[in-house]
């Protein structure tokens, strides 16, 4: 069996500015195994799709079809590199742009990582949280590490220092960063009808999903800093209403409580 596939899902919209330098991100991986590079250009009216052609596209050998109302643009390249790139007509937001690309990858897929267009990954994250993985592929579903934050109003970074993985302190707040590691199979085993990631959440959808994940898996941690995360201003905590959040968190904890009647 050869090295597992990774698959990084990168949903975008508006961000051109940053897009190139999330994508070379990708590029400049140490893991040497193949990296499915699953873009998603979800309903942008700025430049995005250039950004995308040149970086995923041109020169490479591809095929491009319509269906359900996207434009999906496959990719192969003479290195470990593919590229899966998806443009919507209309926004469809992060939750349900990141779950076509999982749909679309997911017999290929050993694992995925969520890398917001705006941030960028340091080149050992894959083979970091891989070799995390590789005590006990069985039982860990994701991985998650610490990360540096990039103010870009005044070039200041700041390390932001996650907890080691307790999932009393999960359910009290989420400490698992969004940009983690998660397994195929641990989105195959709690996927909802509303979605791996779910679809009517605007916010907060990466807190739903560790705590599905963490009733079926492992969740593990590594302190060292493998995300460059950009403060824009155009941030989810920046531009979304404080109602939007509060709706959003009692959302996670009353499907949380659902579960666990069920269980019971």
């Amino acid at each position: 069996m050869g090295p597992p596939v990774v698959t990084v899902l990168i949903a975008n919209h508006n961000n051109g500015e940053y897009l190139g330098g999330c994508i070379d991100s990708v590029l400049k991986q140490d893991y040497h195994g193949p990296i499915i590079v699953a873009v998603i250009d979800n309903g942008s009216t700025d430049n995005s799709w250039d950004v995308v052609s040149e970086k995923c596209l041109r020169g490479n050998s591809k095929t491009t079809k319509e269906e359900d109302g996207l434009l999906i643009v496959e990719a192969l390249t003479s290195t470990n590199f593919s590229f899966l790139c998806i443009k919507t007509e209309q926004a469809l937001g992060p939750s349900e742009a990141r779950n076509v690309a999982i749909k679309r990858t997911m017999d290929k897929s050993f694992s995925y990582v969520t890398l917001d267009a705006d941030d960028e990954m340091y080149p050992e994250k894959i083979s970091r949280m891989l070799s995390v993985f590789k005590l006990d592929p069985v039982r860990i579903g994701a991985v998650y590490g610490d990360y540096d934050t990039l103010d870009t109003s005044n070039g200041k970074i700041i390390r932001e220092y996650k907890e080691p993985f307790n999932r009393q302190r999960l359910i009290e707040e989420c400490i698992v960063h969004s940009g983690s590691m998660v397994s195929a199979q641990a989105f195959m085993t709690v996927e909802e009808e509303t979605g791996y990631y779910d679809r009517t959440m605007r916010v907060c959808e990466d807190y739903d999903l560790w705590m599905r994940i963490s009733e079926n898996f492992l969740i593990m941690h590594i302190p060292e800093a493998l995300t460059l995360v950009r403060i824009t201003g155009e941030n989810s905590s920046s531009v979304v209403k404080e109602d939007v959040w509060q709706q959003n968190w009692r959302r996670v904890a009353e499907k949380t409580q659902q579960r666990q009647h069920v269980q019971t």
